[in-house]
């Protein structure tokens, strides 16, 4: 599977390849590939991120899999955000002219790729170039999950511009989760890879804000996936019933932090700092101290969280 270097261009679609990142879920890893491969327009390639797996993935890849995807496996589970700058990475190097990410939980329709690659034709035809392409997600339940963040840019007449492309079915975006999100060559060569200290949580809504700095991203309706998701609803440390994914609430605070600070600016950075202060004091109020202490570090992270932006280099 050798292929270009990371310093050269692809163009409008080219070859596409999916990253898919896991971790014991070998199951939904399953379903998810086996959706990979019903595409209309078939993927040219497919990487599969293993963050050190212990549930028998790595066997079912190396068996049913061999030759069919490039798999990236992990000594030590580095998270989703150090996941997707390995897969990434990977794909980059192997030719890809587009990367097409997700986790490994999500079920792309069959179509959901074409209507990704349709949708920027139709761009190009308009001598557009989006920051990244995004699908529409609903959870097994038909309800909307992982909406993007509208972009509110503004037109010549000084109007939000977000209605521009109802009618094609398109919506310019912001930012968006690692759910189903198309990315180019072009894009990775000059903005980098995700930030793997990130771990896990935030570091797709840092790369996604990093992408649009100067152009918005597109949701494109027609292009559909389902996420299936092991905790369903708002990422909130207020209702985390599960110890396990608590203390991730932490890396979620700092990686927010770190978003907002580098995109947004310090004002929004302090403004979250703020919202997070006074969750916590409710929390400790109710005694729920140990809810209060995951955020109180996840602030005092967030002050010197400052990692670097890894390009790749070309071969």
């Amino acid at each position: 599977m050798a292929g270009a270097g990371c310093g050269q261009d692809g163009g409008v679609t080219g070859s596409v390849w999916a990253v898919v990142v896991t971790w014991n879920r070998r199951a939904l890893l399953e379903r998810c590939l086996a959706h990979l491969i019903a595409q209309t327009r078939p993927c040219d390639g497919v990487v599969v991120v293993d963050n050190a797996s212990d549930d028998g993935t790595a066997e079912m890849l190396a068996d049913a899999w061999a030759g069919k995807a490039l798999v990236v496996r992990m000594p030590v589970n580095t998270g989703g955000a150090g996941g997707f700058n390995a897969g990434v990475r990977a794909a980059i190097e192997a030719g890809a002219d587009q990367v097409w990410l997700m986790d490994d939980d999500v079920l792309a329709a069959p179509d959901a790729l074409e209507a990704l690659l349709r949708a920027e034709t139709m761009l190009d035809d308009e001598d557009v170039t989006p920051a990244f392409l995004c699908s529409s997600v609903r959870s097994p339940q038909g309800h909307l999950t992982n909406t993007p963040e509208i972009d509110r840019r503004r037109n010549v007449l000084g109007y939000p511009n977000w209605g521009e492309r109802l009618e094609q079915g398109l919506i310019p975006v912001r930012q968006a989760t690692f759910v189903s999100v198309l990315v180019s060559r072009a894009a990775v060569t000059r903005h980098g890879l995700p930030l793997a200290p990130m771990f896990i949580w935030g570091d797709d809504t840092e790369y996604t804000l990093r992408l649009s700095r100067e152009g918005p991203g597109y949701l494109v309706a027609a292009s559909r996936v389902v996420h299936v998701r092991a905790a369903p609803g708002h990422l909130t440390i207020e209702t985390e019933a599960d110890p396990g994914r608590e203390r991730l609430h932490r890396y979620l605070t700092r990686n927010v932090i770190l978003a907002k600070r580098r995109h947004e600016g310090r004002g929004s950075a302090l403004r979250y700092v703020a919202s997070r202060l006074r969750i916590a004091g409710r929390l400790a109020l109710r005694g729920r101290w140990r809810k209060a202490g995951v955020l109180m570090a996840g602030v005092v992270d967030g002050a010197r969280f400052d990692p670097k932006v890894e390009h790749c280099t070309p071969s």
